[in-house]
């Protein structure tokens, strides 16, 4: 069932650092990046709990595990573990407050108001320099299918500089109740790197205008977009989405994260379809828990080990099966793989 939408929170005055306003368009490319760098750079100033996490993750631990033109790097973050081990069945979500609405920010706290609709705010658990969390004004449960538009708009404003993120409600989200995105710089995203060159390698779009094709790499299926025109961008991906149906785990709208960036006058768009949110070792009694809850960051490659246990654990051959179960199967796209 869904949740009921509650009308839009009003923004004090003093929580905007910036307003980015206007209809698409008319502004170039990129032309948010700045602003948001910006918005960084004075929060690590004036946010002491922000400093805090982001000189942590000037020293953070990695592990890279990559094979055969396909990266996979494991990240050790004690920041992240307030997210990873959070509780997002019903009961939890409706006895906390929202902390992405305004009311709830901290009072240090600051944001770039965008184009009257949404808040861009400093993840203040980085799982990158300049992790930013994109918020929606009004306080409705998070889906996609009809904001794709809206994604794909910001993804245009963000520029070739960062790249734009959609974690489902059961599939990362944190905070299913409130819609929102995220966004980090440019290759930040392992899959990023790896994806470059076939998106460039590519024939001529479809005669829609838009191509889509199918791969899949470390178990996971992996539906690649890209395209030229938003509309007819953004109703191919909603036919995409649509493919995969609905599932007990996300009963009002397919399972999937969702990778977006403008680059070369063309948005590219990174589909993960899921079946699960997260693995059964997930579940499994304290001595033989793993806590990886994957998200749209951990499908692309970089999977966020909070603890030093699932940091030292964690190997190829594991994270395989880990993708595999929680990666939907590829038959509902088995036409996008006939061309590779």
């Amino acid at each position: 069932m869904k949740r009921p939408v509650r009308q839009a929170h009003t923004v004090p005055g003093d929580t905007i650092a910036a307003v980015f306003a206007g209809a698409p368009g008319p502004r170039p490319a990129g032309a948010l990046s700045p602003l948001c760098r910006a918005l960084y750079t004075a929060q690590t100033r004036s946010w002491p709990a922000l400093a805090r996490t982001a000189a942590e993750l000037a020293g953070v631990r990695l592990r890279d595990l990559s094979s055969d033109g396909w990266s996979l790097k494991v990240q050790y973050n004690p920041a992240r573990l307030k997210s990873g081990a959070a509780r997002v069945d019903p009961a939890s979500i409706a006895a906390r407050p929202c902390f992405l609405c305004p009311a709830a920010l901290p009072p240090e706290q600051r944001g770039i108001l965008y184009r009257e609709d949404c808040l861009i705010l400093c993840n203040p658990a980085p799982i990158f320099p300049g992790h930013f969390t994109i918020a929606n004004l009004a306080h409705e449960p998070q889906a996609i299918e009809a904001r794709l538009e809206a994604f794909l708009d910001l993804a245009r404003d963000l520029g070739d500089g960062m790249t734009l993120f959609y974690n489902g409600p059961a599939c990362g989200a944190s905070a299913p109740d409130h819609l929102h995105f995220q966004a980090a710089p440019a290759g930040a995203i392992p899959i990023e790197k790896d994806l470059a060159g076939r998106f460039d390698a590519r024939p001529a779009l479809g005669s829609d205008g838009v191509d889509r094709w199918g791969l899949v790499s470390w178990g996971r299926t992996l539906i690649l977009v890209r395209g030229r025109e938003r509309t007819p961008l953004a109703d191919a991906t909603r036919r995409l989405i649509a493919r995969g149906g609905n599932g007990p785990g996300s009963p009002d709208e397919p399972m999937l994260n969702l990778l977006a960036g403008y680059r070369r006058g063309e948005w590219r768009l990174c589909l993960f379809p899921r079946r699960r949110h997260r693995p059964a070792a997930y579940d499994r009694p304290d001595s033989e828990r793993l806590l990886v809850s994957p998200g749209a960051v951990d499908m692309g490659g970089l999977v966020v080990a909070p603890r030093e246990r699932e940091f030292t654990r964690l190997n190829a051959p594991l994270l395989r099966d880990i993708y595999r179960e929680v990666s939907a199967a590829a038959p509902p796209w088995a036409d996008l793989f006939t061309r590779d």
